[in-house]
């Protein structure tokens, strides 16, 4: 690892550190909610389950109620950030990214959107996470599924 100094390294690293912990905590939430759609005798217990099964397998016709309860969940934890972390996670969106390369005279002076925040930490944390994530009901579900 290089000894120098780079603001880039260390905007990115507050806002890895930040966005993994929002993840985290939208993903104990969605553990903890049972109100699935797959039935009574479904082997998915929480939201969550049905979430990975739906980016793993495929989206069912509920696919924009579970997003719109993640990023609910989402939008709850970025209102309580401090203004550093919020702005270092806008900073990794596309949107931040493009403003970062502005010329400064160019630049808006306020830009962060915290819509651009919530769509990137569900792609990159939550749904990313979600890709991979394992249980038993989940490998019983997609078994059932093939």
């Amino acid at each position: 690892m290089s000894d120098k100094l780079s603001e880039r390294v260390i905007v990115r690293v507050v806002a890895d550190q930040a966005a993994r912990r929002i993840a985290h905590k939208a993903i104990a939430e969605l553990q903890q909610m049972e109100d699935t759609t797959s039935g009574d005798d479904s082997v998915l217990k929480s939201i969550w389950d049905e979430v990975c099964v739906q980016i793993q397998h495929e989206q069912s016709i509920f696919w924009g109620a579970y997003d719109q309860t993640v990023q609910a969940i989402l939008a709850d934890h970025v209102a309580e950030l401090s203004k550093h972390e919020r702005e270092a996670i806008w900073l990794q969106t596309s949107h931040g990214g493009e403003w970062s390369y502005d010329k400064n005279e160019d630049r808006e002076p306020s830009p962060v959107c915290n819509d651009d925040i919530v769509e990137y930490l569900a792609r990159e944390f939550v749904y990313r996470e979600a890709g991979t994530w394992s249980n038993a009901r989940i490998r019983a579900y997609l078994d059932r599924q093939e």
